[in-house]
């Protein structure tokens, strides 16, 4: 059996608005924690929902994957028309017909050319996908804001798995000592070939 921590998120409810906030929070982990299996669902090892904070985690996404849901989010959206234009109700439900999941959501929302927002949450997601460049404050501020909700679930997760599980964490954390340790070595291995091919390089110059 593998030894690793599991983080669900549960969203608030199932409409669209809420379901890109889930995404956000679980980008926002799988970045904090690669260690950590983190899903979406409702019933798990360690359980928690996400918090506004979390939507910079959208930020993470890199630009193969974010053109792959654009792609997506454009072909469930079509309309016959050639742009998309959300406009979100007061309960996060949105303009368009097809019911759709949460990362067909996050690719609407992605391909869209305007987002009109009516919830705090919504507000949020559309500030955030404005965004063109990652390294202004406001990008930065963001993704300072989920990586500090996303470490606070993570503190809990272990406090809680501590408590009722001691023995997995100790597993788990055996298991990534062993991981580092092997990591250390390939690199140690990987450098030491690299210095030898500078080495018979520089005497066939």
């Amino acid at each position: 059996m593998d030894d690793q921590l599991q983080i669900v998120i549960r969203p608030h409810d199932d409409q669209p608005t809420n379901q890109v906030l889930a995404v956000g929070a679980v980008l926002a982990l799988q970045w904090a924690a690669p260690y950590v299996h983190t899903t979406m669902g409702s019933d798990g090892q360690f359980v928690t929902e996400p918090e506004i904070e979390a939507i910079g985690g959208l930020l993470r996404l890199d630009p193969e994957r974010t053109e792959r849901l654009r792609a997506a989010g454009r072909e469930v959206a079509h309309d016959g028309e050639s742009e998309i234009h959300i406009v979100e109700d007061q309960q996060g439900n949105w303009n368009i017909p097809t019911q759709i999941d949460r990362w067909w959501a996050t690719g609407v929302a992605l391909a869209a050319t305007s987002f009109t927002a009516a919830t705090p949450t919504g507000i949020a997601i559309a500030e955030t996908l404005a965004i063109s460049n990652r390294d202004e404050q406001r990008a930065i501020e963001l993704l300072e804001h989920s990586q500090d909700w996303a470490l606070q679930q993570i503190d809990e997760a272990l406090r809680v798995i501590a408590d009722h599980n001691p023995r997995l964490l100790a597993n788990v954390l055996l298991s990534l000592s062993t991981k580092v340790e092997t990591l250390t070595d390939t690199h140690a291995l990987l450098r030491a070939r690299y210095q030898a091919d500078i080495e018979t390089i520089g005497e066939h110059l």
